[in-house]
């Protein structure tokens, strides 16, 4: 088979019906971040509101806690969803803009280097181990709107259910 019958080799010869379902690819992956986080608020306000209310009811200190730590563990999940989905809307925009540095059909959001304008990344990633970097979502994400004010209102209520049952 020829170069010719084999397809674009190159991010030059990449025809538009390509580029195409490149995003098309990405894009699903977008949408299943997006669906998960989704999927973790759902299941996170049920456990929470039954180990608050037990709490609450039964003055069990202790229920609340590990109502807090279920609100803890649910918002580490959301958080790293929220920052993969960033990773490959990052991607998105490379391929979108024709970047050369973007492998054909490459689904790896680390071919993209990050962001210049995200100082908070940035400064985080300085002080911190690589390991806590690779775990840990950056202050970017811990920030947004659909993650800080709504884990912070959720960890708050805790606490004043365990003040108030203990």
């Amino acid at each position: 088979m020829s170069e010719s019958e084999s397809g674009p080799t190159t991010p030059d010869e990449i025809s538009p019906d390509d580029r195409r379902k490149h995003l098309d690819f990405i894009q699903a992956t977008i949408t299943r971040m997006s669906a998960a986080s989704t999927t973790t608020k759902s299941w996170m306000m049920p456990v929470v509101s039954a180990t608050f209310g037990y709490a609450l009811v039964q003055k069990v200190t202790s229920v609340a806690v590990l109502g807090i730590a279920a609100v803890l563990l649910f918002a580490y999940l959301d958080a790293n969803y929220l920052r993969q989905e960033k990773r490959f809307r990052r991607l998105y925009k490379a391929v979108a803009e024709g970047s050369d540095e973007i492998a054909v059909f490459s689904l790896n959001p680390d071919d993209v280097r990050p962001l210049r304008d995200d100082k908070s990344n940035e400064e985080w990633a300085k002080w911190m181990p690589r390991w806590i970097n690779r775990l840990m979502p950056g202050p970017a994400v811990w920030g947004s709107w659909s993650i800080g004010p709504f884990y912070v209102a959720l960890i708050t209520a805790g606490i004043v259910v365990a003040v108030r049952t203990g």
